[in-house]
């Protein structure tokens, strides 16, 4: 599952991206509206945004709840060599990864590929 956390809360990708700085939006927590643009901390309704384009697929960081247990809030990261959460180029790149490593499509299930903005 794609998306992002943001101030505690996992918001799944929407494919769509923000008309005024292109970048992704997310269903609004306002009833009113349909999408929010974190970067822009602005909502709005459906015909104020665009599809992403099809070519485009963020970069993504593997995450998954603290030792697998869904009940905790907070996620831990793979790690690249220096220590740091590794960032892959897109969901399918991560994806190869971790199959290569000994993951199934189960496993895949059970992880969040947390898209990184540009501001990270």
């Amino acid at each position: 599952m794609s998306g992002i956390f943001h101030e505690g809360r996992w918001y799944e990708s929407t494919d769509m991206v923000c008309r005024r700085c292109g970048g992704p939006v997310y269903a609004s927590d306002i009833p009113e509206y349909s999408y929010q643009c974190f970067h822009c901390d602005e909502d709005f309704y459906s015909f104020e945004v665009e599809e992403q384009d099809a070519l485009y697929l963020p970069p993504v960081m593997v995450a998954r709840p603290v030792h697998g247990i869904t009940i905790n809030s907070e996620l831990e990261y793979l790690l690249d060599e220096c220590g740091e959460p590794r960032i892959f180029q897109n969901q399918p790149e991560a994806e190869a990864f971790l199959l290569k490593h000994g993951f199934n499509g189960e496993d895949l299930e059970q992880v969040y590929f947390e898209e990184v903005s540009g501001d990270e």
